[in-house]
């Protein structure tokens, strides 16, 4: 039977619906592994993958281990799984499985793709082109004899995917599109880069790869070995076995029931904590890093902070005004919409930064080189690598200064008014105001991007809130947001700074008054204690040891990042201030009584909430699926490129987060639960809020997030049951 190239394209848009998505290295966001399935339900879509992939998807025994260890009342399941589900196998898979005949394609296929990826530059624009002058160069590294080499280049020299599926002509589109997904699971890394190509990068990125591409080369190679062995194409795939995993499911639920049971007994009712009119106002992001120090500043009653998306509500691209390319800084669910230039002015010029210790210090954050460097660099490299061994705190002095942000945008009035009231910020304004970004300062780490802000697709927070502070400096733009009834005092003034997560250091604009200066250096030094254990160190103590975890290029766990996130809270501060929520909540500010219609809620929930899933998501699957949904051990992680990372000798591409993003080695650091999220605001507007998009309905109907809501700071949680709604069952 022939295929048409729509029939084609529909096909590989059904086939992939199980395919995560992969973001290259240098803005690499966390993601939900199972974003296409979204509409169905959590337990379906968890399943689904499991049998897909052949793993066991849920939480195991030593998830549990680890909560008793935290003191935890969890028991074990009375329920036990079924069975083990293996991966669906392909076509030639299913034929040359045993005995001598045995080849593994899955390994051919992921080292074709991988030197393909990594051929020079100056090569054919056709990728069938490419792919055949890698076979034919190609040696020892790829396991297929002469005479399947010469079949695969054939094929691919002659066909398109349409005429290699019509050799499968007995089959129906949708055994057809069966087939796909088995080569899609085959090669999960590679599949996800491929849905990235497709569908979510905005310009084309010199490594690409298509699905079609990535098909197209998955189908040739089993092909040409089913041709070279003599075997006729089999039937048409058999259906996979279901598989059941009560026991998992019963895991979770017990996890979740605790987990989540410490937050809402930290969450408990009790009259808001109300500060005096604040001297200070710091709106930080709703990272979970922040609320650490948001509690330390809070400990001066004359500061009032927020939480608020990273980008601050700037939806923008960063035109750096030194020679590096512009970049994305915003939710990736978000199309940039504004452009912020400026930045660090270089201090030499690009020819003078090609001496050899300013190509060094770039190497070691360049994914591309960074493990290639101590065998390239060779004997001229050596003083230059003892000193970054040795004495890695040196490094520190070069890091760039702040430099000065501009926005350029349509409508800025329109920006700064969004912003405000988003953040409840519309009155009440204090003498100075700070937008703090962040960033994380890490070494030799192909996973630094994970470590930066994810409102800002990878990248640090600084231009965003630098943009917005000056933005709202601007008497113009003040004259504007006073005719929308937002009147900002003369005697206001907007600043910007930094939290480097890693070193738990605070920078600010040097207009900030000396005072707010040293309430930040007092507050990042409390926190810095509580990072290294207190009662064993000195706060200069502390600094070393954070400075040197940030600049050793040795160091495998530089920060836990979001590791143990188990909430999402959207409320008004005075409600939980001052309660202790141990930096695993993202906290995002929220005043009902600003929100009459429930139009910033809602937003809230169909964006915030979304990328703060997308994270708890990436963080469950790389927990319980550690070495297919997750990075496994970064220990052996090889740079492909400048978009990501294989491990040991396994071609295909790494997805998720390392083992030591999520472990210490000897015990587990974050247990995977869904995402808590807890609204305070009026119930009816938290159900309009719900089925106000599409997103947030899937995600909390669906059960991939558990939703709790009260009235006010007063009342009692009630649980939101699919379905159903606020049902009247207390959390």
């Amino acid at each position: 039977m022939g295929v048409t190239t729509t029939d084609v394209e529909t096909m590989i848009d059904h086939a992939s619906q199980e395919v995560g998505v992969l973001w290259p290295l240098d803005r690499a966001v966390a993601v939900n592994p199972l974003l296409d399935l979204i509409g169905h339900d959590f337990s379906e879509a968890v399943s689904q993958i499991g049998m897909r992939l052949g793993i066991d998807p849920w939480p195991s025994r030593v998830h549990l281990e680890e909560a008793r260890r935290r003191g935890l009342n969890v028991t074990e399941p009375t329920l036990t799984d079924s069975t083990t589900a293996h991966r669906p196998p392909t076509m030639a898979e299913r034929v040359v499985d045993g005995g001598q005949r045995r080849i593994d394609l899955r390994s051919i296929v992921g080292q074709i793709l991988l030197q393909t990826a990594l051929a020079d530059d100056a090569r054919p624009e056709d990728f069938a082109q490419r792919v055949c002058g890698v076979v034919e160069s190609s040696s020892s590294w790829i396991q297929i004899s002469r005479q399947q080499k010469m079949a695969l280049v054939a094929l691919l020299k002659s066909n398109e995917l349409e005429q290699l599926l019509g050799s499968c002509s007995s089959w129906s589109e949708a055994e057809m599109e069966e087939e796909m997904a088995r080569h899609f699971a085959r090669l999960p890394g590679w599949s996800a880069w491929a849905k990235w190509n497709d569908c979510w990068a905005r310009r084309a990125h010199h490594a690409g790869l298509s699905r079609r591409e990535f098909l197209t080369v998955s189908l040739a190679v089993d092909l040409a070995v089913l041709e070279t062995a003599g075997a006729s194409i089999p039937a048409a795939p058999y259906p996979t076995v279901s598989t059941r995993w009560q026991g998992g499911r019963e895991r979770l639920e017990m996890l979740e029931l605790a987990v989540h049971g410490e937050f809402i007994k930290w969450l408990a009712p009790r009259p808001g904590v109300e500060a005096p009119h604040p001297r200070f106002q710091i709106v930080t992001c709703i990272d979970v890093r922040s609320e650490p120090l948001r509690r330390a500043l809070e400990e001066d009653a004359e500061v009032e902070t927020f939480g608020f998306a990273g980008f601050f509500g700037v939806p923008a691209m960063v035109q750096p005004s030194s020679d590096h390319e512009a970049y994305e800084s915003l939710p990736v669910l978000v199309p940039p919409s504004a452009l912020i230039e400026g930045g660090p002015t270089p201090t030499v010029s690009k020819s003078e930064m090609v001496a050899a210790g300013a190509t060094l210090a770039e190497l070691t954050h360049e994914p591309a080189t960074m493990f290639a460097l101590a065998e390239s660099g060779g004997f001229l490299a050596t003083p230059w690598l003892l000193a970054r061994s040795f004495f890695p705190r040196a490094q520190l002095a070069s890091m760039p200064l702040p430099g000065t942000w501009h926005l350029n945008a349509p409508d800025q009035i329109k920006i700064a008014e969004g912003a405000l009231r988003a953040m409840g910020m519309t009155q009440r304004f204090a003498q100075e105001v700070v937008f703090l970004g962040h960033r994380s300062t890490t070494a030799n780490n192909p996973h630094f991007a994970a470590l930066e802000c994810g409102a800002c697709a990878g990248h640090a927070g600084r231009p965003n809130a630098a943009a917005l502070a000056e933005l709202l400096n601007d008497e113009e733009v003040r004259a504007g947001l006073r005719k929308v009834g937002i009147s900002i005092p003369d005697s206001t003034r907007f600043l910007s700074g930094e939290h480097d997560t890693t070193r738990e250091r605070v920078e600010v604009d040097q207009a900030s008054s000396a005072e707010l200066v040293s309430l930040l250096e007092r507050a990042s030094n409390r926190v810095a204690l509580q990072r290294v254990d207190a009662s064993h160190h000195s706060v200069s103590s502390a600094r070393r040891i954070l400075n040197r975890r940030a600049r050793d290029w040795s160091e495998v766990r530089p920060e836990w990042g979001l590791a143990d996130h188990a909430a999402f809270v959207v409320a008004p501060r005075a409600s939980i201030r001052g309660i202790d929520l141990q930096g695993r909540s993202f906290l995002h500010s929220y005043d009902p009584d600003a929100d009459g219609d429930g139009s910033i809620l809602a937003s809230i929930l169909a964006a915030p909430m979304v990328v703060a899933h997308w994270i708890n998501a990436a963080y469950f699957f790389s927990s319980v699926a550690p070495d297919v949904l997750g990075a496994g051990d970064k220990t052996l992680h090889n740079p492909v490129g400048d978009f990501a990372v294989v491990r040991g000798d396994d071609p295909d591409l790494c997805l998720g987060l390392p083992r030591q993003s999520l472990s210490t080695g000897r015990r587990l650091v974050h247990l995977p639960v869904r995402l808590l999220v807890a609204v305070e605001a009026p119930l009816d507007r938290i159900t309009t809020a719900v089925h106000a998009s599409q997103m947030p309905q899937h995600l909390i109907e669906g059960e991939w997030v558990r939703l709790i809501g009260r009235n006010n700071a007063l009342d009692e949680w009630r649980v939101w049951i699919p379905g159903v709604g606020f049902g009247g069952q207390d959390a």
